[in-house]
Parts: structure tokens; sequence; C-alpha cells
């Protein structure tokens, strides 16, 4: 089975023969700052962004963020960004990134920020919120409207400004638990994911991802169905469980894509091998705008701190917790999945935030019909450049 390694943490090492990359090879080596702009007024906490333009990814061995005379973050793996604090007040600096190959080669681009001092701002940041509504028996609701919702950011009310019945094309990570305690069940899991991938329509793409103490990329982002399946049923079980190294390597691939994204996950295991730590990816779950929806398999979810290791990641983005107590119950789990993802709102709202201090802003957002519950996630992290939305 062809099964291709994701990220850092992946515990397979490639052994390359030790000659050194021809000039050929590395032509069109090439780095830029995407994010900010050149003469950008910035301050307090802001997203850098750096794009490497290289044949072969995998011969770029880091990229370096520098600040004035200060190297503020090193990145070994892609999307190439990190996050800093410019203080306060806009002033000009100087920042540059330096990207190096593998065979010593280095690149740099550099930009110059500028002073400004504003007499007014105007709010611009919208924040886009996915919603689910059932009523008190579970069903679903697609009839609201939008007085019918009510935001509130740091219990400061918001307005929403649009609103629609989501109907916009969905990227999906599927991630599968083939740890070795999976033996009994992977024909079962194989045949209720099978079934969540054929709900999807034409417009959606999907990738998955299963992991072991491993981490492997079985088949990339793709709208073909049976491509899917056909990788759904290679997978075997085997090993420990890296839960939390499966988490991040999806935000890795799906993270910086706009629009409507979920992570759809099934584990029957306590993390027992990940590099990345629980809080860590919590973290990076709660500042993308990603739903995450999560599948406990087994009876001992019940009453284990996994139970609430997996509902921390769904309730923070908007998505749901499943206990499934058996294999059997898996293909309705997946079918109410693919409802409610086929049944969401979409609103937005212009925040009223201006402290980009990188401040956690709770949202609460609720509905104003009797006996209607709603769904979204929890809130967002206040940094300057952040995607509060796609």
């Amino acid at each position: 089975m062809r099964r291709a390694v994701l990220g850092a943490m992946a515990l397979v090492l490639l052994l390359l023969p030790a000659f050194a990359q021809d000039a050929q090879k590395r032509r069109g080596f090439a780095v830029r700052i995407a994010e900010p702009e050149n003469q950008a007024v910035i301050f307090g906490k802001t997203k850098i962004v750096a794009e490497v333009e290289i044949a072969d990814p995998s011969q770029v061995d880091r990229v370096e963020f520098i600040v004035g005379d200060e190297t503020i973050f090193v990145d070994r793996e892609p999307p190439f960004e990190c996050l800093h604090d410019f203080g306060e007040a806009s002033r000009p600096w100087i920042v540059r990134v330096v990207a190096h190959h593998k065979e010593e080669v280095t690149v740099s681009d550099a930009i110059v920020t500028r002073q400004m001092k504003f007499a007014t701002i105007e709010r611009v940041n919208r924040v886009i919120l996915r919603v689910t509504a059932k009523d008190n028996d579970g069903n679903l609701i697609t009839d609201l409207e939008r007085d019918d919702f009510k935001i509130q950011e740091d219990d400061s009310e918001q307005r929403v400004i649009d609103f629609y019945l989501e109907t916009r094309p969905i990227t999906l990570a599927i991630l599968i638990d083939t740890s070795g305690s999976m033996v009994d069940k992977i024909q079962e899991v194989h045949k209720a994911a099978g079934a969540f991938v054929d709900s999807m329509r034409d417009i959606d793409q999907a990738l998955l991802i299963d992991f072991d103490e491993n981490v492997f990329l079985i088949q990339d982002l793709t709208s073909d169905r049976e491509e899917l399946k056909a990788s759904i049923e290679s997978t075997e079980p085997l090993g420990a469980t890296a839960l939390y190294d499966a988490l991040h390597a999806a935000y890795r691939k799906i993270g910086q894509i706009h629009g409507r994204k979920a992570i759809v996950v099934l584990s029957d295991g306590d993390d027992t091998s990940s590099q990345f730590g629980f809080k860590r990816v919590l973290e990076e779950a709660k500042s993308n705008d990603t739903m995450v929806y999560t599948i406990g398999l087994g009876g001992g979810y019940g009453g284990s701190p996994r139970k609430d290791v997996l509902k921390d990641f769904s309730e923070n983005t908007g998505g749901r917790f499943f206990l499934a107590k058996k294999p059997g119950d898996l293909a309705e789990v997946y079918r109410q999945i693919a409802d409610e993802l086929g049944k969401q709102y979409y609103l937005t709202y212009s925040t009223d935030n201006d402290v980009w201090d990188g401040h956690w802003v709770k949202i609460k957002v609720d509905n104003v019909r009797p006996g209607i519950k709603v769904r979204a996630r929890r809130g967002y992290f206040a940094v300057r450049g952040s995607m509060l939305g796609g």
C-alpha cells in the first residue's frame, strides 16, 4: 500500500543519496512575503506569511522570519508563517524572510512597514459563522430568518450582516484511526466511511488521512468519490495512536483554504504517540474556522477523559461529538454528520472589537424562537491579519 507521510512529525525517514544537487535542480528557488504588504501600517500581533517557490518542496530545509535584527521564528514545514507582536503603535520595521535550500542555497525577501497616526478607524473585520439549528427532538431546522439569531461577542451584542442557508462547496479532511485496536472494527469503518463519501456532492472535495503511530496522507484533495472509497478500503490497522499529530496535519493541509471546511475524525482510543500536545493542537483548532466532527468508537469513551478531549475539539469549532458504542453505529453517525453539513446557516457580523492583542474573544449564538437550539464556534483569537472566516 502506497502512503505519503505528512509533516515533520511523521516517523518514517527517507534515506537519500549523499550527492550534491546540481544547479539545474535549484533553478526557480525563490521566496516572497505574501503578508503583510510592503509599506503596510501594522501594529499588535500580526501574521507574517512567506510563500516559497520551488520545484520540489521537500528540498526546503527551513524559512527564517526576521524583524529588525532579530530572528523571531524558524518554520520547517509549509505553510510558512508566524505571528509577531509589533507593539501598540505603528512604526517603521524591516521584515525579512530567508528560505534555506537543503543544498545550502538561500533566497530572501523583505518589506518595510510604515508609521501612521490615526484620527479615526473604520472597522471592516467581519466574523463568519456557520450555524447548525435543531429543535428539541433533534431535527434540523432550515426555515429560520436573520432576525431569529442573536449574537454576542464578550457580552456585547452584534448585528448580523449577511445571512443565508449554506449551499457552497465544502472541503473535508476525513481522518481514520488505524491503530492496532481497530483490527476487529476496520471492515465496519470502511463501509460506514465509504457511505459518508457517497453523500458528497460533485462540488465538494475531500482528502483522507489515516493514523497509527505515524500520520499518512492516503488520498489528497479530490472530488472523485471512487478514489476516496478505494483509499478508505486500503487502510490497515497497526500500531499506536497519534491523534493530535493527525489533526495538526489536517490543519496544515486545509487550514488556509478559503470557504467552508470540516474535519471528520474517528478514533477508538487515547492518544499514545503524538509529538504535538493536546493544548497546542486545540489552540490551532480554535484559531481556525474549520468545523471538527469527532467520533469516539467504543463504550470505553463514555466514562474516560478521551471523551472530553474529543468534545473540546468539536464544541470549540461548531462541530459535534458522537459516541458510537459499537462499529454498527457508525453508519448512522456518518449519516447525521452529512445531514448537518448540508443544512447549515452562513452568518457574518462586523465585530466591534478594536483590541488586537491575541486575546480570546468569546462568541455566543442564540436563537429567539422557542424550542430551537443553535451551535457555532465559540470564539476567535484577536490577531490582526488572522482568518476570521472564509
